[in-house]
């Protein structure tokens, strides 16, 4: 049992905790802040859009509550796109991102570390323009981390059977 444990760790551990840091482009076509947008990863997108990284920022947003294009003050910006993905999951955001985007596009997805390895493993499997992603620096408790562990293997053993929508 603790030999699973140790395999288990030493799989989860790089890939959630410590994901493989890629360099940011010099420019894209789009940046790309995948649900949900909270404050960082929309502090992120507009300082890489300052930054003159990109033109074009597109966000995923649920359809309802604080965080929804009604209520989110980004989406009002006229170089913003707010759009609600279905599903609204990390492939559904990515088939959004292939609705809007072919694959001469570059474009960087901002996420938190958790989720960095999974998205882009969907991404390198499911969307048709180049994706770098990235993360937005995050704080969580041990709990938090623990669900993540859970919550994350789980959203890639379901990306492997059910694959890009």
């Amino acid at each position: 049992m603790s030999g699973v444990i140790l395999v288990a760790a030493s799989i989860t551990v790089p890939a959630y905790v410590f994901p493989a840091v890629a360099p940011l482009p010099a420019h894209a076509d789009v940046i790309y802040v995948i649900g949900p947008p909270t404050e960082g990863r929309i502090a992120l997108a507009e300082q890489l859009h300052a930054d003159g990284v990109a033109d074009d920022i597109l966000i995923s947003v649920p359809t309802d509550g604080e965080q929804s294009a009604a209520k989110l003050a980004a989406c009002q910006e006229a170089y913003v796109r707010c759009v609600h993905p279905e599903p609204f999951t990390t492939a559904g955001e990515t088939a959004a991102l292939n609705e809007r985007y072919d694959a001469s596009t570059r474009a960087i997805v901002i996420t938190f570390t958790p989720h960095v390895s999974r998205t882009r493993f969907i991404a390198e499997r499911c969307a048709d323009a180049e994706v770098t992603v990235v993360a937005v620096p995050t704080t969580i408790d041990l709990g938090q981390w623990i669900y993540q562990f859970a919550y994350q293997t789980g959203g890639f053993a379901k990306a492997l059977i059910v694959g890009c929508p």
